[in-house]
């Protein structure tokens, strides 16, 4: 009877200690794991570009959060950010850089600076990262050697060159394809990760430089010329055809869709005017028919896609920082302090 009770005791034991080393725990999350990040483009004259990071919770906001982690500002003029896992990629379109950061921490991690000329957007397909550049302009201001940069994410490298259509823009993924806007043409192009080459184009309005996906899964690309004027254009990428495309307000920039993917906004900016918010529904066959927000200096547009609050960043006659506006719908709600001029938002929840 005590051998028994002795065996009893003994693999009690035993499973108590094999599930408690069973269980895992979460690492710490990162300062800066979950909130908004904010984009500061900077100056051209100054090259003073920054990354700010508000946090919802308690409205706390951090400027210059790279200085922060590595007590050396980013600088260069910032035109975009993208996160990827546990990465984040900073890139610098006139240092010709992409600085590679801890996306939780901004702990600095590498410096991509060989095989980039004018980077603007970027995205990561097949385990590869895409990255958009300009090139230079020409003498007649065109940018005839436009590029997508293909990025070893291990080693940090520009391992391939893509040729594109003039001045790359933005990227979407879709299905097994990279779609890039080229801007200063009337088409966009598919890229296969699998091969790294272009395999087809698609017509759209002429000035293609930014995506969104509605919740039908229809990808939306905005186009914006100073010749043209601006449009919508909706496609279905799955048999690459357009669907539908009609012009919009003048200046358009900054598309986004709310969080169920059924509303688009943008920001019609043209100069010497109040810049305007246009939202319209996906279902639209026409622009809408007023604008949702009217506030001058405005330069970027974020839409939260859990609380469905509007941010917009105001850049202030690039005369010093920028401030940050958040709107209830058409209604200011509160406002904050930015970098300079601040040019686009990612949500981090």
């Amino acid at each position: 009877m005590k051998n028994a009770k002795s065996f009893i005791l003994s693999c009690a034991v035993a499973i108590l200690f094999i599930s408690g080393c069973s269980q895992t725990e979460e690492p710490p999350r990162g300062e800066f794991a979950s909130g908004v990040i904010i984009v500061n483009e900077g100056n051209f004259t100054e090259s003073n570009g920054s990354i700010g990071f508000f946090d919802e919770s308690n409205l706390e906001v951090t400027q210059d959060i790279f200085n922060k982690a590595n007590r050396v500002s980013p600088g260069g003029i910032i035109q975009s950010i993208y996160f990827y896992n546990d990465l984040a990629f900073i890139i610098d379109q006139v240092g010709n850089r992409i600085e590679v950061v801890e996306a939780e921490t901004f702990k600095s991690i590498a410096v991509i600076e060989v095989g980039l000329c004018t980077p603007r957007y970027m995205v990561v397909a097949g385990g590869k990262g895409y990255v958009t550049n300009w090139g230079n302009f020409d003498d007649n201001y065109d940018l005839p050697d436009s590029y997508v940069a293909v990025i070893d994410l291990e080693n940090f490298i520009v391992v391939k060159s893509i040729e594109t259509g003039n001045g790359s823009e933005g990227l979407v993924v879709y299905g097994e394809q990279v779609y890039v806007a080229n801007s200063y043409t009337n088409n966009i192009e598919a890229i296969d990760p699998a091969t790294d080459a272009i395999t087809g184009s698609i017509s759209v309005a002429t000035g293609p430089i930014a995506f969104a996906e509605d919740k039908n899964g229809k990808v939306w690309v905005l186009s914006s010329s100073y010749f043209s004027g601006s449009a919508l254009t909706q496609l279905d990428l799955s048999t690459e055809k357009v669907l539908k495309s009609f012009p919009v307000s003048a200046s358009a920039k900054s598309l986004n869709t709310n969080g169920t993917g059924d509303h688009l906004y943008y920001l019609s900016t043209p100069f010497g005017t109040d810049a305007e918010v246009r939202m319209l529904f996906i279902d639209a066959i026409e622009d809408a028919g007023e604008a949702l927000i009217i506030a001058p200096n405005l330069y970027a547009l974020g839409v939260d896609p859990t609380s469905g609050l509007i941010y917009l960043g105001n850049h202030n006659g690039f005369q010093g920082n920028g401030t940050v506006l958040r709107y209830e719908g058409s209604t200011l709600k509160d406002n904050f302090p930015a970098g300079v001029a601040p040019n686009g938002f990612v949500f981090r929840k």
